[in-house]
């Protein structure tokens, strides 16, 4: 028997407003319209199981006779951590994803003609992604994200569709992980992919002022500047 409250997020004694707004909140998040392609069985995996919590917990007879099973306290104690073998599959993917990563890293031109650099960031990518999507509860998932976005941007796809991708890609994490140690790296890519990627100078501002705000003084906060600088100028010329 799943439980319900782990998936839904929350406490076994919640209130019925409670659960109303987590789950329109969660049901939002993890709609698998709102995922590129490569995660969308995981986001409707995801999807299915908030479906299948927010039915039974949101019925009062379906909920009290849940509860009355028992199953929610015994299982919430058995899934506090992800098991050892679990954590260490997780750990071992994005371990050979950081490796592929920094063999990424060697740009040299021979490498990219070949097309080496760009197949090392697939690899890497896969790895990251294999973390996300099957180790969902490991503690390596917030670093794999920001890594598998590393991918991405510097990957060589100019579509339509790897643009959307890669922008709700960095949306996604800046809402789950918003005191992620790598918030502030995210942001300054999101910046640099609207700069250079997707060429949108309205966006811009806003994300590059807000790291000059909060690191003033510090390298983030002269890269921020040279980089708003560099956008007004490209605003002048347009």
């Amino acid at each position: 028997m799943k439980d319900y409250y782990k998936i839904l997020e929350v406490h076994p004694e919640a209130s019925e407003e409670v659960i109303n707004k987590t789950y329109r909140t969660l049901a939002l998040r993890y709609h698998p319209d709102k995922h590129i392609p490569a995660r969308g069985k995981w986001a409707e995996e995801k999807f299915k199981s908030l479906s299948e919590a927010y039915q039974v917990l949101s019925d009062p007879v379906k909920r009290r006779e849940y509860d009355r099973n028992g199953y929610s306290e015994r299982l919430a104690n058995q899934a506090n951590t992800v098991s050892a073998r679990a954590e260490e599959e997780a750990y071992f993917y994005y371990r050979m994803g950081l490796g592929h990563y920094e063999n990424a890293q060697n740009k040299a031109s021979w490498r990219i003609l070949l097309g080496l650099v760009e197949t090392d960031l697939k690899k890497a990518r896969d790895d990251f992604i294999t973390v996300l999507d099957d180790y969902p509860d490991s503690k390596y998932v917030e670093d794999a994200h920001f890594y598998y976005i590393c991918t991405l941007m510097e990957g060589y796809e100019y579509t339509y569709v790897s643009l959307k991708g890669i922008e709700e890609e960095f949306a996604e994490f800046l809402d789950e992980f918003p005191g992620s140690k790598w918030a502030v790296g995210v942001k300054m890519r999101f910046a640099k992919f609207y700069l250079f990627k997707k060429r949108d100078y309205s966006k811009v501002d806003g994300l590059l002022t807000d790291i000059s705000y909060l690191h003033c003084g510090t390298d983030l906060f002269q890269e921020a500047e040279a980089l708003l600088e560099y956008t007004q100028e490209l605003n002048k010329n347009a």
